[in-house]
This record gives structure tokens, sequence and C-alpha cells, in this order.
């Protein structure tokens, strides 16, 4: 069994540790906190625990307010800690804000004295310690709650600490600083804590079995019936696109031939409903929000563009807006027909400069984001999505005032997000993928469904061209944004290897 090298409450560690603070690096001890108590929030590592200390950084004034400082500590680099540091909030940093220092403990020793190191990872355990200020380990735990709830039951724990107070006196000094000390304390190396217990003490009362007060509470218990459980607490966790820069570039690209790649996210806006169905006046009210919100205020340079009112194109100005190659790669085309579109009041559609993201407004839901590009390169048309939506919010929250906080972020329900989209869930996120399958067109329907049953996509052709196919993977409930889209990725080169096969069974010859 392994134990702690420090008991606690026990002697904090003496040595001296790297890490950045205010944009510099810089070497840090324990010891010079001495007056004021120390929380220490062990991570497992940079840019993937963003949420996790921005919980701690927005409480920092209140901890100082009360005589206690926040670090964090990992096992990165205290460069990597300032580039993290510096790095924009949308790609998963700070943005230059984060109001606590971070620690670097390479080599797990720090973490380690708390159980807070994994060997085999390589990595911190997330978890806090607590060390008062007389330099008195009084606390180190893991937890399983939210982020926001893991700073603010920390907060609280300092303060109850406060009340209760432990000699330093009676502490003995951590075995970290000579080999000697760990003569003194146990033969597994842990120190022995000042508390003492006695097993014996304890065990002397443990048969109760006879105790009259609790046969009569058992026999009452069996006249009223099976008690009913303690009622478990649980926090409901805010749906986001969980799709950070890093985890993007971490993605592979189809290695199949691929015409060209498109991601989409619906979504509703908190305070409208949770679909496109709405009051006329709300239409026009969103609409003119939109408006604002994608404007050069609010939008970086590759995603200004312009935003076209439906309602003011008469029906051949209409024809030409959607007969474009963007509309033909969005799948949007086919609004160029007469009368394709009915209710044009209130609906928009804001194409950006570059041809190549697409945000609809009050179409089947309030808001559809589309990204795409011809090619294979789906990792560029995700970045451009999360960008586009990261940045979308920011300005939802600068527009609303803190009167309508209630109409801030995106309508969410049962964990996910609201949408009208079929045969997409929580994530209200889809990937599409155009296709060109000669021998596909050429073997048929039967082969089309056999395909499409194995590999769990839809596969349908597309109007423009014999052999080009749309292809779009069926997602299960609790399928994540990433494993949307690993699967899709996995099926499409699949698909590209059964179409050779294909065409050599069935003697296609490529034309150029």
């Amino acid at each position: 069994m392994k134990f702690s090298l420090l008991a606690v409450p026990g002697a904090a560690p003496g040595d001296e540790i790297l890490g950045a603070e205010n944009g510099k690096e810089r070497t840090f001890k324990i010891s010079e906190y001495k007056g004021r108590y120390l929380v220490i929030v062990f991570y497992h590592g940079d840019w993937e625990c963003q949420e996790y200390l921005q919980a701690f950084s927005d409480l920092q004034d209140k901890f100082r307010s009360v005589k206690a400082e926040v670090v964090g500590c990992s096992i990165d680099s205290s460069k990597g800690h300032l580039v993290w540091m510096k790095t924009d909030k949308s790609d998963g940093g700070f943005g230059g804000k984060l109001q606590i220092a971070l620690w670097t403990d390479t080599s797990g020793s720090l973490s380690d004295q708390f159980d807070l190191y994994d060997k085999e990872e390589n990595q911190c355990l997330d978890g806090v310690v607590i060390i008062d200020d007389a330099g008195v380990v009084r606390h180190a735990m893991t937890t399983s709650l939210e982020c926001a709830d893991t700073a603010k039951n920390t907060f609280e724990l300092v303060n109850m600490l406060k009340k209760y107070k432990v000699d330093a006196k009676d502490v003995k000094k951590s075995s970290s600083k000579t080999s000697s000390s760990l003569s003194s304390s146990s033969s597994s190396g842990r120190e022995v804590s000042p508390v003492k217990i006695s097993r014996e003490e304890l065990e002397k009362d443990w048969d109760v079995s006879e105790d009259p007060e609790l046969i009569k509470v058992l026999n009452m218990a069996k006249m009223l019936g099976r008690a009913q459980p303690p009622k478990v607490q649980t926090y409901a966790k805010n749906p986001l696109f969980n799709l950070l820069p890093l985890a993007i570039r971490r993605l592979s690209n189809p290695r199949a031939p691929v015409k060209c790649c498109t991601a989409s996210l619906f979504r509703n806006l908190a305070g409208f409903g949770p679909n496109g169905d709405i009051s006329k006046n709300q239409k026009l009210q969103l609409e003119n929000l939109m408006k604002k919100v994608m404007g050069v205020a609010y939008m970086p340079e590759d995603l200004t563009g312009k935003f076209t009112s439906l309602s003011s194109l008469n029906q051949r100005e209409q024809t030409k807006f959607f007969d474009t190659t963007l509309m033909d790669l969005t799948g949007d085309s086919y609004m160029k027909e007469p009368n394709s579109v009915k209710d044009t009041e209130g609906k928009g559609v804001f194409v950006n400069n570059y041809s190549n993201f697409v945000l609809w407004v009050n179409c089947e839901d309030q808001l559809r984001l589309v990204s795409v590009a011809k090619g294979q390169d789906l990792k560029y048309v995700l970045l451009r999505l999360q960008k586009a939506v990261a940045r979308i919010e920011e300005a939802l929250k600068m527009v609303f005032s803190t009167k309508s906080c209630q109409q801030r972020g995106f309508t969410t329900a049962n964990g996910g997000f609201s949408h009208s989209r079929r045969e997409v869930y929580g994530t209200g996120f889809e990937t599409t993928f155009t296709m060109e399958l000669l021998g596909f067109g050429r073997a048929g329907r039967d082969e089309m469904e056999k395909a499409s049953r194995e590999l769990n996509i839809k596969m349908e052709k597309n109007r423009n061209g014999v052999n080009t196919f749309t292809v779009v993977l069926r997602q299960g409930p609790d399928d994540t944004e990433q494993e949307i889209v690993t699967k899709s990725v996995e099926a499409v080169d699949t698909l590209g290897k059964m179409d050779k096969e294909l065409q050599s069974r069935l003697g296609v010859k490529l034309t150029l």
C-alpha cells in the first residue's frame, strides 16, 4: 500500500519550485506565504483545465480578502505556463487575465507527497491542498464536484479551518528535507499524525446488536416499511461546444478523396425559445441582434462579412444570391427556386468575406452556423467553426445588459442544446462530406444501402452530378463532438476503400 509522505496535519515541504506569475518566470517557496493560507490547486495539464483554473481565478480576490492565496500546479514547464496564460480565451487560454500563479512540478516531487501524482501517466491528479498561515498542511483532497463548486467549497473550507487552529509545535517537520527524518517516521515511510487513536477504544462498543434503544428503532422501522433512500443532490452541467483548438489539432483529416467538408451547429438563443417557431416580433428582434453581433466591432477579420435580410430580395435577386458555389457546398442552393423560401420576414443570412462561413437566422432553428471548405481539411473547417461560436457567445454577453442576463447564451435542455435538427442530439453538431464515388454510382442502390448499414451512415446522391454523394454519420444520443468527428472520418475512409473495390470489380475506368 502506498502512503503519502506528509501527514495531515503535517509540516509543509520547504523546497524551491519554479513557476510563472504576472507574465514572468520566478522561483517560489511555500515558506514565503507564511502569515497567509496557501491553496495549491493541482491539475493534470495546461490547455486541458481552463475551466478548472478559471473558477479559482474568479475567486482569487475573495481568497485574498480572508488572507489566503491560490496557486496552480502541474508538470508543465514555466515557459509553457506563460504561453498558456497569454493565449486568447477563444483558443483555450486566459488572455493574460489569470489571477493566480502557476507552479511547475516537472518530476512530480511536490504532488507525490500529497498522493496527487500519477507516475504511469506522468501527470498531477486534479486536487486541492490547503496549508495554513503557520505552514501546516491542513487539508488534501480530490473531488468529483464541478469546477465552480470545487472552488466555492475550497473557499468555505479555508474559512472553516481558520476557526480550528493546529499548533505548529505539535507537528513534525516534513520528511522531504533529509533522509534522516525518514527514520523517525513509520516503517512505511509515512509520518505519524499527532492525533492518537486507540483501536481498542474504538472497537469495544462495536457490538450494539443488543442495544434496547436500537431494537426499538428497528421494530418501528419495520412497522413503517422500508425507509426512503436519501436524495442525492446533483449538479446540472452546462453544455458547451466541446472541441477546443488543441483537441481539434489532435484529430485526423480524411485520407479518402473528398470534394468538400462541412461542419454545422444548430442553436437557439436563451430568452427566445427552444426552436425557430417564434413570433414575428421576436424574429425581427433576433435578426437585428445578429446583425449587430456579426459586425466588425465583435468579429475578427476572417469572420467579417455581409448580412442579407431575405425579405429585402426580390425573386431575381434571390435566385442570383443562392446560385453560387458556396450555397452548393452548404446544400442550400435549392433556395434559388421560386417560392422555395416562405415567410421571409425576420429571416437572414450572413456570409463572411472569404465565403467559407455562413450564419442562417430564423430558418429551421433560430441559428445555424456552417463552416465549409473544398477538399479534405476538416480540421481547418472545425477551427473556424469553433472560433465563430466562441466569438458569437462573447458578443452576446457584451450586447445584453446585466438586467437581461436570462437571454445570454444558448437554450439548453436535458444536459444538451435545444434544436430542431432530426437525428442530431444534444451536441447540435453535424459533419457532412461530399464525395465522388464512381463505384457506388455504377453498382446501384443495393450496394449503397449495404454500405450505409455497415458504416452507420446516410448516403444520398447529390442533384449536381451522377456519382456525387453526400455522406453523414448516424449519431448516437451519447456521442460527443470529438466522437462524431472521429467516427465520421473513419466511415469516410472505409467508404473510399469500398468504392475502389467496386470500381475494380465492375471495371469502372477513370476519366480525367
